[in-house]
């Protein structure tokens, strides 16, 4: 019979057993759906950096790697895998576009990074690539990537096409969420990534090594940071090992080349010059043989000329004489009669002899004469040949002499590629080798913040849930003993005893309890975990299935807190009943005294007040555990509430305050050198065109040392011009503070609330070297992204005794957004231009733009608002609860008072406002107590929500304050509807029954 009594009185209380129920299940399902999200979100993510074999170390060096390099570093006892890599940024069109993007082209790679192929395939030929899935809104497969002819030199260098047929699209595990990165290039920023088979880059070098661990532990577990931690320098060690043996290599074949270009120069050079003497030679041999020929020349007309007057003269002569011999002729003739025969015959031998010599000699002489006409006409020949033979001899020396001059320019640039080769050989550095692990990937590092974030208010909010639960638990079985106390004294006076009469309420309670347990655990886990991962999925690419976690042991633990909160209230209010004897139980509890409450006390208020109302108020006041009861409720849910809410305020807009308010630059720029005073003038001169102002700071990351902790923050040295027109140094109350001096620092809020340190305490900073700084703190700024401490530059140099490095620039790439901080589109696209010039200009190594960052937190609070959402949505569903639960409670108490008035002629309405009013005016003073609760609870929640990489900003708005009361109050009134049911269906007889 006592069983059969207890399912009747779950049947005939069943609201009473449903609100226990709910209450309980809300309580553990948001206990345990919070907790396990961040388990199920690791967990999920894990699997899958695990399928696709996540790297554990990404290895650059400034030389790149090699394939031995890959197999030395693949043959390390504690790696697994290792796969060499190559990577480019590229301006890239797709076909059929116009509009030059940026893209990262990889190298596909095995063992490590494996891809996930959404559609197509993976590329097979050097002219093919898979790219982002995100990167075309359209199905791309088949189409083009055309790369862009406006790529520098060395990119295209290292591409073997410049058009790559897309295969497919794929997600990569590089790219965890949506950020792409940054680049040198376009605006600064990558919208996607393609990856190519290796065939399709023209190197023979990997631009990095990634490597995989032949230890697989959960990620961001304490064994894996072990196994890291473990494992780090060994790697460092090889990889160092190899780019120092890369480094050598190629050093040396550097070496062998520059001595085999200065043989061959040695002997081209040698062969030009006994080419060139030859060549002068014979120029030489062709002017004396002009010069002979021309003194020839002149020589020959002197002898012609001679020899014309010589032959002249003796031509004059012959004549004469034959003209004498002539005249001796005719007086011969005439004379001849008077000669003898022999006289005759002498004469005339004498005289033929003498014209035969004559005319002999006339005939010499005009051959003579006939000859020197000929040698004149050979002399006239030679002089006409001799122009041309000097403008052959001065067009072939113009000729050599070009050719001398082409080669002396020739090896004048061979002689300055040698000494810029054994330059560049003795400018070739060490190389800088960069061991990172899978935090320096923005995802992997991002998803931890996230996850981080659901687990910090999983710790804080389901303890107030489970303490309103446990109130509401209390009251309700408190309520129904004292209901049930004349039942409770029949049944002991018919021999029940005190532990079977306390099982009928602790199976009451218990069951409810055990079954709102079950339905919240288990529904929870499913829920939560899955609303929280779609709002996550919007920023992240896994594309893994949740992995739904059923965590036992905090099952166990939500099940004994359930039934301590339910039976142990059970319990405690059927103690108190059991010491008294059947005798008093079966008698009603005699009523208490009346008394007069404060405000009858007051006769100016108190006579103003009409009857209703002052019945209304002696109802709220003279029964105080009602009143206290009601209060701590509707108020806890009212507080909740205002937290869920100040939660959202707290953290929305911490970004926006951070680079609007303080942080005020557009970027800040990273050197690989220490920027002297020359070299920030030069650089100043030219990045004048593309930036608007800039400040060149030290920033380095140190240790802050307090006591017995150490935190690794970031600490900048400036000289203090100018620093308030990049960085606002302001306080809680919102006053300027002055760059500290000599000795002095100022240091973030963060780390003076985490460390307990404030104004004149002295803290220690400890640089990479080991060298220790002590400074006083002048002053505590407000901070909200990352961990800054801010010193002086003489404070570096007097304490540490050298001057600080200064490869740091803070600047303002454009004029400043408005008053109001907006940043207009077309500023923005100024900012990301500048960024990507300054990129590329000598010693800059990165560029951090805050819009980055400022996109990056702003996403990560965008999937916030959904685990808030749960959040209110939770604390309204707790406040709808717990006030039908209190108001059941209040209506059954009263149901005998209730029958009465409707017997003395109250209307329907009259009647619930008789009710409702008491409801009204204990909902309006919880919500004023919750709003103050809610405040505290909100601090408490802030403090305890904590992320390294933020700082929330603890504050509520005023729209938030109205909201939460607003939502107590729309609460009630649909309680009070749903209440107005029962009160109508309470029967008028019920005020006739008879006590006993």
């Amino acid at each position: 019979m006592l069983k059969k009594t207890t399912f009747r009185e779950i049947r005939s209380s069943l609201g009473r057993y449903i609100a226990i129920m709910a209450i309980v299940a809300l309580g553990v399902g948001f206990f345990s759906g919070l907790k396990v999200t961040r388990e199920a979100m690791v967990s999920t993510a894990s699997d899958y950096l695990s399928d696709s074999r996540f790297f554990d170390y990404q290895i650059m060096s400034t030389l790149g790697f090699t394939e031995e390099d890959v197999k030395a570093l693949s043959d390390q006892a504690s790696v697994a895998a290792a796969a060499g890599s190559v990577s480019v940024d590229a301006l890239y069109r797709a076909e059929g576009g116009t509009i030059d993007q940026i893209v990262k082209l990889h190298s596909v790679t095995e063992g490590v990074n494996t891809l996930e192929v959404k559609s197509g395939r993976l590329p097979q030929a050097e002219n093919e690539c898979a790219v982002d899935y995100r990167l075309f809104a359209e199905d791309p497969i088949g189409k083009k990537l055309i790369i862009a002819d406006n790529n520098d030199k060395d990119t295209l260098d290292m591409l073997k096409s410049r058009e790559y047929i897309i295969t497919g699209t794929v997600v990569s595990p590089i790219y965890l969420n949506f950020e792409r990165g940054s680049t040198s290039l376009g605006d600064g920023k990558v919208d996607g990534f393609a990856y190519l088979d290796r065939s399709g880059f023209d190197t023979d070098y990997f631009t990095e090594i990634y490597l995989r661990l032949n230890q697989n532990y959960q990620i961001y577990s304490q064994s894996y940071d072990d196994i890291i931690e473990a494992t780090k320098d060994d790697v460092k060690a090889a990889a160092e090992l190899c780019a120092d043996k890369r480094y050598k290599k190629l050093i040396r074949e550097a070496k062998d080349e520059l001595e085999d270009g200065q043989r061959e120069y040695d002997e081209n050079y040698a062969a030009y010059q006994s080419e060139k003497a030859d060549a002068e030679a014979k120029l030489a041999d062709s002017w004396q043989q002009i010069q002979n020929g021309k003194a020839e020349i002149e020589k020959n007309k002197k002898e012609l000329n001679d020899n014309e007057k010589k032959l002249k003269d003796a031509l004059k002569q012959v004549e004469a004489g034959i003209l004498q011999t002539a005249q001796k002729r005719q007086e011969f003739e005439a004379g001849k009669p008077y000669m003898s025969e022999t006289e005759i015959a002498q004469t005339e031998a004498a005289l033929s002899k003498a014209e035969k010599q004559l005319a002999a000699n006339k005939k010499q002489i005009q051959g003579g004469l006939s000859q020197v006409a000929a040698g004149r006409k050979e002399m006239e020949r030679a002089e006409r040949d001799l122009p041309g033979n000097i403008e052959k001899y001065e067009k072939a020396r113009a000729d050599a002499e070009a050719e001398f001059a082409k080669a002396e320019k020739e090896f004048k640039k061979a002689r300055r590629e040698l000494r810029e080769a054994r330059e560049e050989i003795r400018d070739i550095k060490a190389p800088d080798t960069f061991v990172l692990d899978r935090y320096s990937n923005v995802g992997y590092a991002c998803f931890e913040s996230d996850s981080t974030i659901v687990d910090s208010i999983a710790k804080v909010f389901p303890i107030f849930f489970f303490l309103i639960a446990a109130l509401v638990c209390m009251t309700t079985m408190t309520r129904m003993v004292d209901e049930q106390r004349t039942q409770i004294g029949v049944m002991k006076a018919l021999g029940y005893s005190n532990g079977a009469i306390a099982g009928k309420y602790l199976f009451y309670s218990g069951s409810a309890a055990f079954i709102g347990c079950m339905i919240g655990f288990f529904s929870c886990c499913y829920v939560f975990p899955e609303v929280i991962w779609v709002a996550y999925g919007m920023m992240y690419d896994f594309s893994a299935d949740l992995y739904y976690i059923v965590n036992v042991p905090l099952g166990i633990i939500s099940l004994a807190v359930s039934l301590l909160c339910s039976m142990g209230a059970t319990m405690v209010s059927c103690w108190s009943e059991f010491r008294e004897v059947p005798a008093q139980l079966i008698r009603p509890k005699a009523p208490k005294d009346g008394k007069r409450i404060l405000l009858e006390r007051i006769p100016l208020l108190w006579n103003r007040l009409s009857f209703l109302y002052k019945v209304s108020l002696r109802n709220i006041f003279r029964y105080k555990k009602r009143f206290f009861m009601m209060v701590v409720g509707i108020s806890g849910c009212t507080a909740l509430l205002l937290t869920g809410l100040g939660l959202r305020d707290s953290v929305k807009n911490v970004v926006d305050y951070q680079f609007d308010e303080i942080q005020v630059y557009d970027y800040s720029i990273t050197f690989d050198k220490d920027m002297t005073a020359k070299r920030q003038e030069a650089f100043l001169e030219k990045a004048s065109d593309c930036t608007e102002d800039i400040l060149f700071v030290h920033q380095s990351s140190v240790d802050l040392i307090v006591g017995k902790n150490t935190k690794s923050v970031t600490m900048i040295a400036s000289g203090g011009e100018r620093f308030d027109q990049f960085v606002n140094l302001k306080d809680a109350k919102d006053r300027q503070l002055p760059y500290p001096a000599k000795n002095e620092a100022v240091l973030c809020s963060k780390l003076a609330d985490d460390y307990g340190l404030s104004m004149g305490d002295m803290l220690t900073l400890r640089n990479e070297d080991g060298k220790e700084m002590s400074l006083s703190i002048v002053g505590i700024c407000e901070n909200y992204v990352y961990n800054y401490v801010y010193i002086s530059q003489d404070s570096y140099v007097e304490q540490l005794g050298e001057s600080p490095e200064i490869k740091c620039a803070l600047v303002h790439a454009a004029p400043k957004p408005d008053a109001d901080g907006t940043q207009s589109d077309e500023r923005m696209q100024a900012v990301y231009a500048s960024s990507a010039k300054v990129l590329d200009m000598d010693h800059v190594a990165a560029v951090s733009v805050n819009q980055d960052m400022r996109n990056r937190v702003g996403n990560m609070m965008k999937s916030l608002d959904y685990v808030i959402a749960l959040v209110i949505l939770s604390a309204g569903a707790l406040a709808f609860i717990v006030l039908y639960n209190l108001t059941n409670i209040n209506i059954t108490e009263r149901i005998r008072e209730i029958a009465t008035i409707k017997v003395l002629g109250f209307y329907p309405g009259e009647t619930s406002s008789y009710v409702f009013r008491e409801n009204i005016f204990l909902t309006a003073i919880s919500a004023l107590v919750g709003l103050g609760l809610g405040k505290w609870l909100h601090a408490f929640v802030m403090y305890n929500v904590r992320v390294d990489l933020l700082c929330f900003d603890v504050r509520i708005s005023w729209l938030s304050y109205v909201l939460a009361v607003a939502l107590t109050f729309v609460f009630a009134f649909v309680v009070n509807l749903a209440m107005y049911y029962k009160l109508d269906r309470i029967s008028m007889t019920e005020s006739l029954k008879s006590i006993e």
